[in-house]
């Protein structure tokens, strides 16, 4: 008969292979910071495109009002009368707000001059709400405002612009050109800049009167348009 082992020598285990409590608590706390830091950077990219759009909406929207307000224009004796530019001010965000174009009531117009050589007056209405900068965000008027994030090589800074009659922009806002006669060559362009110090994000618009998204790349440091272009010339920090 084999000899029973010693009380004191019988061991008895009730633990279960698994984690304990404070294991799974911080393994929960890891994921929690994790899903934290993932849900901020996605709410703060939403929002940049969010503000990206209401800016970009309100150029469409100034430049579709000069067109518009040329088409009411009553014609006047003066000759060669030419509506004159009609611009957007994102330093001055009442500016932002539409206007209103159409209707009986008060609307925005212009009083051309009663005798040739002098000038005329705008009668501006607006209407709606104004453009809202989100908590943190700014519009940047130069490059120092916009730094640590670089310049979009021939996207000139700028806060206002203004639209010719047929929608393009007025050539006192176009920056000031280079020396370069290439054709196929780019001209500056006036862009509005926004930024939270850290994303950035741009709205430029053409001579045509166009726009461009831009989106800065913060892992590669550059600045992406148009279907992820970027100027050929741009260099990227070593």
């Amino acid at each position: 008969m084999k000899p029973s082992l010693p009380a004191s020598k019988i061991i008895v285990s009730n633990r279960a292979p698994g984690f304990s409590l404070v294991e799974l608590l911080i393994v929960c706390a890891i994921v929690s910071i994790v899903a934290a830091i993932a849900l901020a950077s996605l709410a703060n990219r939403d929002q940049a495109t969010r503000f990206q759009a209401d800016v970009a909406s309100r150029i469409r929207e100034r430049r579709a009002s000069a067109i518009r307000i040329n088409a009411l224009t009553e014609a006047t004796a003066l000759e060669n009368f030419r509506q004159p530019p009609i611009g957007i001010d994102f330093a001055n965000l009442p500016t932002t707000a539409a206007l209103v174009v159409d209707g009986e009531a008060a609307r925005t117009a212009f009083k051309p001059p009663n005798t040739p050589g002098t000038e005329g007056t705008w009668n501006f209405v607006y209407q709606g709400r104004q453009l809202q900068i989100p908590t943190g965000w700014r519009i940047a008027n130069s490059a120092s405002q916009l730094s640590p994030l670089p310049l979009i090589p021939l996207g000139v800074p700028t806060t206002s612009f203004s639209f010719t009659s047929d929608g393009r922009l007025d050539a006192a806002s176009l920056p000031p050109g280079s020396s370069n006669t290439n054709p196929n060559a780019e001209s500056p362009f006036p862009t509005i800049y926004l930024t939270n110090g850290n994303a950035g994000r741009a709205v430029a618009v053409h001579p045509s009167g166009l726009i461009e998204f831009w989106q800065y790349d913060e892992t590669g440091h550059r600045w992406n348009g148009f279907s992820n272009r970027s100027p050929a010339h741009e260099e990227t920090s070593p």
